[in-house]
């Protein structure tokens, strides 16, 4: 316990996320995303509606694009004083009603009237699904993404890598904000709802140029330093483990699933040393049926291993959320103590949570005497490893040219199916998938 004379304890920023679009349902679906919970925005409603977790505020908006919507120009104000000095991130939500290109370029163009054309390099637009992608992406580039699982983990890269949108109270009055605010908060100290939209002192000015940049804008779009959504449509598979756990023989067994002729291999050989001191890059689209890029990388923590950082910053390339997927190789039968804490190891070198998207690959299957699941069982450091990435484990004898044990891996990478099947549709397109 701190003592009086303390400073408060450091509590990180909450970003601020806000919701436009037609649809409350949608918006509300992705809201749960964000906000990691079933529990919020679980009602339909025609006002501002607020929810907050520890790392987001999400501020969801009635249906800002009928033109016949009662008190316009009071839920614009409302949103503002809930999201003050300005959102980290605006998003879109684009239901499949919705979806043709006049459509939604109109809306964008009332959210740029609105706030400001500067608005766009803040704004993702988030797409109900697949449908509809390849046909926008042409005109709206990187900033379309689709709704999923991952929305949370875009957000806060998204949020973590740019500024936040600061209101330039050209079209509506500061002052009006900031009392509408103070409101808000009074409200809610009284203990009543702070959602309650009654009329008070609009003083607004109607814009009246129409805007077009933003479909004339570039087609990459940078969240500070790094280009989201800017990845191509290739599946990135990242082997990450130890010095001579068989990463490499594993990407081999991959590579040539389908494909027994491919004499394009990783360089692999039984070593107490590190054989693969750089992250190294190959393509192979059988058995997948999209094309994949295999990532075979050095073990981070040798220290012979040259300018280790440096390949821990190429592996971070292909190593991102919603872009890949991980394969912890460990041999089957042989742990280490360094192995024990290596989930939060690589969590900490490659600065995400990749537990998320990683399966727990066990090589040397063939020198098993019992069941994987016995196996694991019997191994309270191993059980714990395979816990901790939700489950998944895989095991391969990459003595064997058999391809089952790669198609049955494939079954078993997160999300791969919907992924596959967004590629599929279209191969020649760069995709942002959620």
């Amino acid at each position: 316990m701190s003592s009086k004379g303390d400073p408060p304890p450091y509590a990180p920023k909450k970003f601020i996320v806000a919701l436009f679009g037609k649809r409350v349902q949608l918006k509300n679906a992705i809201g749960k995303m964000i906000l990691h919970s079933d529990s919020a925005f679980n009602e339909v409603s025609n006002n501002v509606v607020v929810e907050t977790n520890e790392r987001f505020k999400v501020v969801n908006t009635p249906d800002f694009f009928n033109d016949d919507c009662l008190n316009l120009d009071q839920i614009i104000i409302d949103f503002m004083a809930h999201s003050l000095p300005g959102p980290d991130l605006f998003i879109l939500a684009i239901d499949s009603e919705n979806s043709q290109e006049e459509k939604v370029k109109a809306q964008v163009i009332k959210l740029q009237e609105t706030f400001g054309e500067n608005i766009t390099a803040h704004l993702l637009i988030m797409l109900q699904d697949i449908e509809h992608y390849f046909s926008l992406k042409q005109r709206f580039g990187n900033r379309l993404v689709v709704a999923g699982e991952y929305v949370e983990k875009v957000c806060l890269n998204c949020c973590s890598d740019t500024p936040s949108f600061q209101y330039d109270f050209r079209n509506y009055s500061e002052d009006v904000v900031m009392r509408r605010k103070a409101t808000f908060e009074k409200t809610r100290h009284a203990g009543h709802s702070p959602y309650h939209h009654g009329r008070e002192g609009a003083n607004t000015m109607i814009p009246s140029t129409s805007r077009d940049s933003f479909a004339a804008a570039a087609p990459e779009h940078h969240f500070g330093n790094r280009a989201w959504g800017a990845s191509d449509d290739i599946f990135n598979i990242v082997l990450l483990g130890l010095t001579g756990t068989g990463k490499s023989a594993s990407a081999n067994t991959i590579l040539t699933a389908g494909n027994s002729n491919s004499r394009d291999l990783f360089k692999s050989e039984a070593s107490s040393i590190p054989i693969t001191t750089q992250c190294v890059v190959k393509e192979v689209e059988k058995p997948f049926g999209t094309r994949v890029r295999l990532v075979d990388t050095p073990d981070f923590f040798n220290n012979e291993v040259k300018d280790s950082q440096a390949q821990v910053d190429e592996c971070k390339k292909y190593c991102q959320p919603g872009q890949c997927a991980v394969l912890l190789v460990l041999q089957a039968g042989r742990f280490t103590g360094s192995e024990k804490e290596i989930v939060q190891r690589l969590e900490d070198k490659l600065g995400w949570k990749i537990r998320d998207s990683t399966i727990v690959l066990l090589t040397h299957k063939d020198d098993l005497k019992e069941s994987p699941p016995g196996f694991i069982n019997a191994h309270d450091d191993l059980r714990s490893i395979v816990q901790q990435c939700g489950g998944r484990y895989h095991l391969f004898n990459n003595n064997s040219k058999k391809s089952k044990q790669v198609l049955e891996l494939i079954e078993k990478i997160p999300h791969f199916k919907n992924i596959h099947s967004m590629f599929v549709k279209n191969k020649d397109a760069g995709c942002c998938v959620l």
